[in-house]
């Protein structure tokens, strides 16, 4: 294992293919706190240079050969000029040529969702001294790896994936999603603490890797159809060759929940094939294909797979790590918890589910359960959360006519249901103190309502119209709930750390409403057919 490797990809289209990485073949020792370390590695930071291979094909789409010369220009995330190299070959009429170029960038600037960091790389084609063809391509430098005991690992740490699977529609566009929109979700993701996007199940939108590269996301890129056909090893190939560029993605994914297939020797020479073609076209990414059959070993899928991804049944997996500490591991898929935003009692009849922690399909757990878990285990990578948005499809728990899944951390527009806030008390380092339920109830004065806290606070205490009702220690990865009889005016808490009053927060009964505000959250917009702006009221 390498934990010492730094690539980024270029895809260039019709036109150019080239891709970059550079590998530092040190000696990899770790140490007793679960750092990787080694002789390139420094106070976290890369030492020495960062040699930057590039593939580039050149396409001549002339009845003659021509000497073409490739010029490649690297400008660091600061717009400096850190390298510069060239190369030359001749290429044949209507012919393809493959040239290797090589230069080297000293003290190489890493790439992680905290500091996304991106380099430029120029490419200028000349023919007869004149220049045919120029590209401007992002790419980001960061070392991956898994360790059987410490995980994922990014630039040479373990790197706890805090993750959520998305479809890739949205309120009011379907799956025509402008680019505007896709940095507008990818930033709501980060605001709750999420650091990674599982693409389920599908390749994704090229826009939407741009803005997780540019916004710090790591991507579990997947792949949408399982099998070993020419059709669809090809169709796997256009997806990696179109997708390697881009440091955001860690690993990919070459399936889900293959229900036929998981526990079978054809599944497992389905997933070695594909995984040979992955191999092959990126050898710097492992591969990865969730499962969900309840049975873990060594058979079937799992005993091909580069890293182990689980659906679900997280109680196996301390049996499943014990009888195999070699594996490596990823939660691919966890939790399933569904809620409806602001809604805090079930109504089939409307298709609401209450908000609160509590309810889950028979094959997911709550939010607390599952990270809970996770959060101890270094060696199981993190995982992640099924779903950060709503979506259309899989009305869950009630049918049509209901049309959308419960299962979204944020609505199908993406405003935050309350576990937003339980993830960011956990998945940040925010001082996080958050209420709920709203507090009008007319009609249920004197009965009991459920109150919960969310919060990374050490201490909650819980007011009711400035009257105490107890102060709660919380535990780490937790929630604290009260039963609270119903009166109107405020509910409110306060959040202590260290004895002393970090947070305040409270809800309390409002009146009849008396006018609809809407805000923008811009006052201009690009006329390019990709922008948008978002109303709220």
């Amino acid at each position: 294992m390498d934990a010492s490797r730094f690539e980024g990809w270029f895809y260039e289209g019709a036109g150019i293919y080239r891709h970059v990485w550079l590998e530092t073949m040190s000696p990899v020792a770790v140490a007793p706190d679960g750092i990787f370390i080694s002789s390139k590695f420094k106070n976290n930071k890369p030492v020495g240079a960062a040699d930057i291979n590039v593939e580039a094909a050149l396409l001549n789409a002339q009845p003659y050969g021509v000497k073409a010369k490739v010029s490649c220009e690297v400008i660091s995330p600061e717009g400096k000029t850190v390298a510069r190299f060239s190369g030359s070959d001749m290429v044949n009429g209507s012919g393809r040529s493959v040239l290797q170029l090589g230069g080297r960038v000293a003290d190489p600037v890493l790439w992680s969702p905290e500091s996304p960091k991106l380099y430029h790389l120029i490419t200028t084609v000349e023919s007869a001294r004149k220049v045919v063809d120029r590209k401007e391509t992002e790419f980001g430098l960061r070392t991956i790896a898994y360790d059987r005991n410490h995980g994922f690992l990014l630039n040479g740490r373990h790197y706890e994936i805090q993750g959520t699977c998305n479809h890739q529609d949205a309120a009011g566009v379907g799956v025509a999603v402008p680019d505007a929109l896709q940095y507008f979700r990818v930033a709501k993701l980060k605001e709750m603490g999420c650091n990674a996007y599982r693409t389920s199940h599908n390749a994704p939108a090229p826009e939407l890797l741009e803005a997780c590269d540019r916004l710090g996301m790591l991507v579990l890129d997947e792949n949408r159809l399982f099998g070993s056909d020419s059709a669809n090893l090809a169709r796997l190939a256009e997806q990696i060759t179109r997708d390697r560029n881009h440091p955001s993605v860690f690993t990919w994914s070459l399936g889900n929940e293959e229900w036929a297939a998981q526990d079978t020797d054809t599944g497992a020479a389905v997933t070695r094939a594909m995984q040979e073609v992955a191999h092959r076209l990126d050898p710097t990414r492992p591969c990865t294909l969730a499962v969900n059959s309840g049975r873990y070993g060594d058979f079937g899928i799992f005993s091909a797979l580069d890293v182990k991804g689980f659906n679900y049944h997280y109680e196996n997996m301390d049996a499943y790590h014990a009888a195999f500490p070699e594996s490596l591991i990823l939660g691919t898929e966890q939790a399933s918890s569904i809620g409806t935003r602001g809604i805090y009692t079930n109504d089939s009849a409307r298709g609401y589910i209450s908000a609160y922690d509590d309810h889950n399909p028979r094959w997911g757990c709550s939010a607390e359960e599952w990270w809970s878990y996770f959060a101890t285990r270094p060696w199981a990578s993190g995982g992640f959360d099924w779903t950060g948005f709503d979506y259309r499809g899989e009305p869950t728990p009630y049918q049509w006519p209901c049309i959308s899944s419960h299962f979204g951390i944020l609505d199908t527009c993406g405003f935050p249901k309350d576990n937003f806030w339980y993830y960011q008390s956990w998945w940040t380092t925010n001082v996080v103190l958050h209420l709920l339920p709203h507090w009008n109830w007319p009609g249920r004065e004197g009965q009991e309502i459920s109150v919960r806290a969310l919060s990374n606070c050490q201490e909650v205490e819980l007011f009711l119209n400035g009257q105490s009702l107890g102060r709660q220690t919380m535990k780490q990865s937790s929630e604290l709930k009260w039963n609270v009889k119903y009166t109107p005016g405020v509910l409110s808490a306060k959040g202590y750390s260290e004895g002393k009053v970090v947070a305040e927060t409270k809800v309390e009964t409002t009146g009849e409403p008396a006018m609809i505000q809407l805000d923008a959250d811009r006052a201009k917009i690009h006329a390019d057919g990709q922008d948008l702006l978002r109303l709220t009221q």
